[in-house]
């Protein structure tokens, strides 16, 4: 469980000849008015188990029967953290395990007391790390423990006679006292409970801070070079001062002296941090999908088409050819669309996920038309060189593929032109489930979306079904209804026509929580996401619905 601790500064315990360990205490409370607070994580569900294992070990109506529970739940939190459960916590089981045997009577408690002390000092030294004699009394004093500590240890673990068990057994109340005093008693007052499900690894923040800068520039660049504005002269004419500033910088540091360059800069750069990142990109990809998403002049710059829609896909070109490259263009494409179909976001960014989710559809027709033609080719002429469609990222590419992209039937100047992945080929089609998705969150920004992958279906839909689909996707847009009577059809046979499509939105109208909305998607497969308990605030062991 993760908790939000007070962080107290520094401060040596002076502790007298006489032993009197309180008077250490009173000097945490000027640091509190300063104290940060830091996230730890603890082997404990939270505050209320803590506190119920101190009371159990330190409350004044503790029995030996508590002291018992106590020790079997630190023996749960250490299965918890392994090595990483708190020496202090460990140190206080031995020294309490062994008052235990004192009680029933153990006839080697003298044995047992001084193994005991010798793990206490032991697990608390572990913190600091003295390896010789000198050292072990600077830990001691550290620590804000008496000398005598030290030297009963040493008899303890190398005396040819163990110490009294009387000062054994005053010992081990003494450093109980200590522990409840150095470690308990603030980790009790200080600790506050923190929910799970709010928290964000350290790299997952760099991490996201690192790529929104890096496209904050890209953003702010791509509206200039849109608008004309390539030297930076230009561009301090366009931006505010502050976003020419970053500009500069960011161009300075670059040596980059146009908007193109700077572009091509930050497109580089973000190539060179996500394979530093690759280890981690499986729990990293929501974040970086979700940052090219808050780029706010490149979601719309689809909407501001006057007659240069040319220069904007060739300005983008370059960043669509890097996520195809990482291997991230289908999640790209899929935020996409499902951004279109979110109710709950603004128009404009509708709009806009829209507009290029519909070119994205545009480059995957283009790919399959090259990949069949290729095949075709290739079933007359098997001498014919291997063509590889990751060229299609860069600007290097052999005479089979510029042919095959001549013959694609796309305008090169108004379509996004890249290819495959290097490491994993695919074909760019959709299974069937996936467009039937659409259908339920149908709306004026998802149809040219639905319309556009009828014809990437996998298995194909025939030309009637195409053509049944497509109208159906005209009269919804236009906001018509067909209300002639159907019949239900008890055919086996798929049967994708109007009169079908019609009875699938008359369901989703029906049941938001049928199978075509988005909640409900089939991202999950079979399973349903748990919504009656929060398990993000379970720890390790523990049910949701236990006390």
């Amino acid at each position: 469980m993760a908790v939000a601790k007070k962080e107290k500064s520094a401060v040596k315990k002076k502790t007298s000849e006489k032993g009197k360990q309180p008077k250490g205490k009173p000097t945490a409370a000027p640091t509190a008015t300063t104290a940060k607070q830091r996230t730890v994580v603890t082997p404990w569900r939270d505050t209320v188990e803590f506190n119920t294992t101190y009371d159990w070990l330190f409350g004044k109506n503790s029995t030996s029967a508590h002291r018992r529970q106590a020790l079997d739940g630190i023996r749960i939190w250490s299965l918890r953290r392994g090595n990483l459960c708190p020496a202090a916590v460990l140190a206080t089981s031995v020294l309490v395990q062994a008052q235990l045997e004192d009680k029933e009577g153990n006839s080697k408690i003298q044995t047992t007391y001084a193994s005991a002390f010798t793990r206490f000092y032991n697990f608390m030294s572990s913190i600091i790390q003295g390896h010789n004699m000198t050292s072990m009394y600077e830990t001691a004093k550290e620590l804000g423990l008496q000398s005598f500590i030290v030297d009963l240890r040493h008899l303890c673990a190398h005396g040819q006679e163990l110490p009294p068990v009387e000062v054994l057994r005053n010992t081990s109340r003494h450093c109980l006292e200590w522990l409840r005093t150095y470690y308990w008693l603030p980790h009790r007052e200080n600790m506050s409970n923190l929910d799970a499900g709010k928290l964000q690894r350290k790299d997952k923040l760099k991490f996201e801070k690192e790529v929104t800068n890096l496209l904050e520039i890209y953003d702010l660049t791509l509206e200039c070079q849109v608008k004309g504005a390539d030297k930076l002269k230009a561009i301090s004419k366009l931006k505010s001062s502050g976003e020419f500033n970053k500009i500069r910088v960011y161009s300075s540091s670059k040596k980059a002296k146009t908007s193109t360059e700077i572009l091509n800069a930050v497109v580089n750069d973000l190539n060179v941090f996500i394979k530093k990142e690759s280890y981690a990109m499986k729990d990293l990809l929501d974040i970086y999908i979700k940052c090219l998403l808050k780029m706010p002049y490149f979601l719309g710059a689809g909407l501001k088409i006057n007659d240069n829609e040319d220069a904007i896909i060739e300005t983008t070109q370059g960043l669509f050819r890097l996520l195809a490259m990482q291997g991230f263009i289908e999640n790209f494409f899929v935020s996409l669309v499902q951004l279109a179909e979110n109710s709950n976001e603004e128009e404009e960014k509708r709009l806009g996920a829209s507009y290029w989710a519909s070119k994205m559809i545009e480059t995957f027709g283009m790919l399959s038309r090259m990949k069949r033609m290729y095949k075709e080719e290739l079933d007359l002429n098997d001498k014919l060189k291997p063509v590889d469609f990751s060229a299609l990222n860069t600007n290097v590419q052999s005479k089979t593929l510029r042919s095959l992209l001549v013959h694609s039937g796309v305008d090169p100047s108004l379509t996004l032109i890249f290819g495959d992945n290097p490491k994993k080929a695919r074909t760019w089609v959709f299974e069937r489930e996936f467009i039937m998705q659409r259908v339920g969150p149908f709306s004026k920004y998802s149809a040219p979306i639905l319309k556009g992958l009828l014809t990437l279906a996998d298995p194909p839909f025939s030309q009637t079904q195409l053509a049944d689909l497509s109208q159906l996707c005209d009269i919804r847009l236009q906001e018509y209804t067909v209300v002639e009577p159907m019949e239900e059809d008890s055919s086996s046979e798929e049967d994708y026509s109007l009169d079908y499509l019609e009875k699938l939105l008359a369901k989703a109208a029906e049941n938001k929580n049928n199978n075509f909305s988005i909640a409900e998607s089939s991202d999950l497969g079979i399973w349903k996401l748990e919504k009656d308990n929060d398990w993000s605030k379970c720890a390790l062991g523990v049910l949701p619905w236990a006390d």
